[in-house]
């Protein structure tokens, strides 16, 4: 089977990998190609070392639509994208003002309420449903994927600005080719824009993103498949990369041994200067009454896109690691990682996808739930809200409230942990732990050119995680 796999941007490489390995490994041939502009002259250090070792994937860069209707096309996708956050309710304000600077006369849009109230409209949404509907797939498009002779088109994402390959998965439905939409990453269903092509299936994480497919997005739930998330499959691996302690320590610039806290900082769309809160828990810590808590260093590991502002920082119990890469994403900057979490006494954040691979990876994680971004998207965001609401994290409103707790934890008290199980299952690997999302989605992927439903390849997936437990028996 020849499977042509696009995905928006080099460094995505990884929240995808573990379903490409599945896929060679059932002895199909993988095309990933990437947009070259959306890539930004990334190394793609994780793609170009598992094509490397798998000689069934090839690596290319994807064509985008041309012609006069793609300025028209494009605007009214981004026009629907935002008439759905304005038709929202329980989303921050922030995700409906960042995608109005996507729209044509955003100024326009921004400054009339009543322009804003026509674009919401459901005589404005149908049109350009409508349009975007009867707009013809790109003819160069359609050419090559015909030449190409794929069985299936996966995409992944498809509702990020500007998104390209919304055109692939139209021109490979006219061309009867299977059509399988992957979702990205945790939040990408709630934070970013529409799907705006029904492909054959859409591969979501859990059923809370089914269900944001289906009402967010308009996705039939019939063509839906639950897989896990591919991104985090890499916890579940007993044979990946390792950095001894010692080792590790070293780096960090701290005694073997040394406790520590470790904030992982967010991106700047939540939060573009946070120092001021690292240096705050660093004082709760060396404050505190409690003897344990004064021996503790803050270990900040910042948001790859957000390092500079922890520079400036000097207290004796604070130690920065920069990082060189954005993403984890080689096996040395991925062992380090896990090393990180694996050595720290808990995880402190306001919210980032780093706190939930260390919930995934076990650790218990602080959210610091402060009065300066209680009303921002760092807190207000719909996808955190899950994550609080299933209970995993401590909550914290202020660092001396989070200096207690790292106090309970470090006494033995981890309540959260029989929660964080109980995540991992409903959010993460759905059908147990031994069924990985990598196997979930090639099942999917390989099915969907056979013609069988989401229910049929639900039901392919229970038959693997029932024969799993058989044999764990």
């Amino acid at each position: 089977m020849k499977i042509l796999y696009l995905i928006r941007a080099i460094p995505h490489f990884t929240y995808h990998e573990s379903t490409i390995r599945e896929l060679c490994a059932d002895g199909h041939n993988v095309d990933v190609r990437f947009d070259r502009a959306w890539s930004r002259d990334d190394p793609g250090r994780a793609a170009n070392a598992f094509a490397d070792s798998n000689t069934s994937v090839s690596l290319g860069w994807s064509m985008r639509r041309t012609g006069l209707l793609r300025r028209p096309l494009f605007a009214a996708r981004e026009l629907l994208s935002y008439a759905s956050y304005l038709n929202r309710s329980g989303q921050d304000q922030f995700y409906a003002d960042r995608w109005s600077r996507y729209v044509p006369a955003r100024r326009r849009f921004k400054n009339s309420k009543t322009l804003r109230n026509m674009l919401r409209s459901p005589a404005a949404v149908s049109a350009l449903k409508t349009f975007n509907r009867l707009a013809p797939a790109d003819g160069a498009i359609t050419t090559w994927l015909k030449e190409s002779a794929y069985d299936a088109v996966v995409a992944s994402p498809t509702n990020m600005k500007l998104s390209e390959y919304t055109d692939f998965i139209k021109a490979a439905k006219n061309l009867g080719i299977a059509t399988i939409i992957q979702v990205l990453s945790w939040d990408n269903l709630t934070t970013k824009g529409l799907l705006h092509e029904v492909p054959d299936l859409t591969l979501a994480w859990n059923e809370t993103q089914l269900k944001e497919a289906v009402e967010i997005h308009g996705i039939p739930s019939e063509k839906i498949v639950v897989t896990g998330s591919p991104f985090l499959d890499k916890w579940f691996d007993l044979d990946r990369p390792r950095i001894e302690d010692p080792e590790f320590y070293q780096r960090m610039g701290l005694k073997l041994g040394e406790p520590y806290v470790l904030y992982l900082g967010s991106s700047k769309n939540i939060a573009r200067d946070e120092s001021w809160l690292v240096e705050d828990l660093a004082k709760a810590l060396r404050n505190s009454d409690d003897e344990r808590l004064r021996n503790l260093t803050v270990l900040i590991r910042p948001h790859g896109a957000n390092q500079d502002i922890y520079e400036h920082l000097e207290a004796n119990n604070i130690k920065l690691k920069l990082r060189e890469d954005q993403v984890p994403d080689s096996p040395d900057s991925f062992a380090e990682f896990d090393a990180t979490l694996r050595n720290c006494i808990c995880v402190a954040g306001l919210n980032t996808t780093g706190m939930v691979d260390a919930l995934v990876s076990d650790r218990p994680v602080v959210a610091m739930i402060v009065e300066e971004y209680a009303n921002t998207n760092a807190s207000k965001a719909v996808h955190f809200k899950y994550i609080i609401d299933a209970g995993v994290y401590e909550v914290a409103h202020t660092t001396e409230e989070a200096a207690r707790i790292v106090g309970r934890i470090l006494g033995g008290a981890d309540k959260k942990r029989e929660s964080r199980t109980r995540f991992t299952r409903n959010f993460v690997r759905p059908y147990g732990p031994e069924v990985s999302a990598g196997v979930a989605g090639s099942t999917a992927i390989t099915m969907a050119v056979s013609g069988n439903s989401a229910a049929q390849v639900h039901e392919a997936i229970r038959a693997l995680e029932s024969e799993q437990k058989v044999a764990v028996i």
